[in-house]
């Protein structure tokens, strides 16, 4: 158990180093003033990170130099598990990618065989001589991170309650870096929050993730909402119609058989006169000029624009931001689900809330998976591995 002082220094220096990676590089005394930390704490600070590599001085030997977050020093391991095959990247803390790995995976997709995979991926990189402070993973399902194990991912086979991080440890070297885990949607939205353009902007938003099926995650004041079960935004298997559409989770006719990809694309079908194969993509691209197929899309839409509605009435976000997996759908899709809440939602949204097209959401969940190392090694006093 730490002593009361080291938890408030750690708190200090989890602080410093944020507003360092928000700033750039800065001076000691604006740290002091943005943090209200006393410039002599900052100081003492700022020296044993330096020390350790963790920050630069703009100006080595230079009295009062600013300092910045060391490149070499602030790389994590992101891995994403998408619904084919695995990716793995090293990121560093401006969001720069260092090489590329990818393993396919097999129509089982075990929680066995895909800890195999991953832990190819991670002796590839490690491999690489790359140092990195840590190993995010971004999951495709309902997960306890602090406990590193995903209790249920229905797109990965309904795993169950599985020790995620223990598995892929075990199988591991002693000195391996610490891992991570996030929920795909939380990765996606703190992607799209550190690295989209948008900083600040989103420290109160919704995040919708739309792909085969339909991810959301939310922050508040700059923090994921995660809920009591850890299944806070699990928005896709909510009841959405009547038509009989069978789910992956077993049950019929759940947002996500309506409003992932496949799901509009048979809606579309089934609402037009003449009905077509197109792509989501193509579709998109087909109702920038052909406004029957504007309409179908925009009427498609309307069950996931309901359920928007019902999140906004309940936790009134600053923004919404929409990752759209196909291209394409980020320029069209938006608008609809803006212009489908502003009809909704007259009666309690006088300013009309901003709907914006973020990441993709494999690029979003990758960088997603590198924050969440990051930002809890800006608290725990990471150490370099692979060095």
């Amino acid at each position: 158990m730490i002593s009361e002082q080291t938890r408030k220094r750690l708190k200090n220096q989890s602080e410093i180093l944020r507003t360092i990676r928000r700033k750039g590089s800065t001076s000691r005394s604006f740290i002091s003033t943005s943090c209200g930390i006393r410039k002599a704490s900052v100081t003492n600070i700022c020296r044993d990170l330096v020390d350790r590599g963790s920050l630069n001085e703009k100006t080595p030997g230079f009295y009062r130099s600013e300092i910045e977050l060391s490149s070499e020093y602030w790389r994590s391991l992101a891995i994403f598990i998408g619904s084919e095959e695995i990716l793995a990247t090293i990121v560093d803390h401006n969001g720069k990618s260092y090489e590329e790995w990818t393993q396919k995976m097999e129509n089982q997709k075990s929680p066995e065989s895909i800890v195999s995979l991953i832990v190819k991926l991670i002796n590839k990189a490690s491999k690489f001589k790359k140092n990195f402070v840590g190993i995010g993973i971004s999951v495709p399902g309902i997960i306890n991170a602090e406990k590193g194990i995903c209790l249920s991912a229905v797109n990965l086979g309904r795993w169950h309650d599985f020790p995620l991080v223990a598995e892929i440890t075990k199988r591991l070297p002693e000195d391996s870096p610490k891992i991570v885990i996030e929920n795909d949607a939380n990765a996606e939205l703190m992607g799209n929050h550190w690295f989209g353009g948008f900083e600040e902007t989103l420290d109160n938003s919704l995040y919708i993730s739309l792909g085969e099926g339909i991810g959301c995650a939310q922050l508040l004041e700059g923090k994921i909402v995660r809920g009591r079960h850890f299944s806070a935004g699990e928005v896709g298997c909510l009841p959405s119609g009547n038509e009989k559409r069978p789910c992956s989770c077993g049950k019929m006719d759940c947002l996500q058989t309506y409003c992932g990809e496949m799901g509009i694309i048979e809606s579309v079908n089934r609402n037009s006169q003449s009905p077509t194969s197109h792509s989501i993509s193509e579709l998109c691209q087909l109702a920038k000029n052909d406004p029957a197929i504007k309409k179908q899309l925009d009427y498609s839409y309307q069950p996931l624009v309901q359920q928007i509605c019902t999140m906004v009435a309940l936790t009134d976000p600053a923004y919404i931001v929409v990752g759209c997996s196909e291209s394409n759908m980020d320029v069209i899709v938006p608008k609809i689900l803006a212009a489908g809440l502003k009809e909704q939602l007259r009666w309690a949204d006088n300013e009309h809330i901003p709907v914006l097209a973020g990441l993709h959401p494999i690029k979003s969940g990758t960088l997603g998976a590198a924050v969440s190392v990051f930002k809890q090694a800006f608290q725990n006093e990471p150490q370099i591995q692979y060095s």
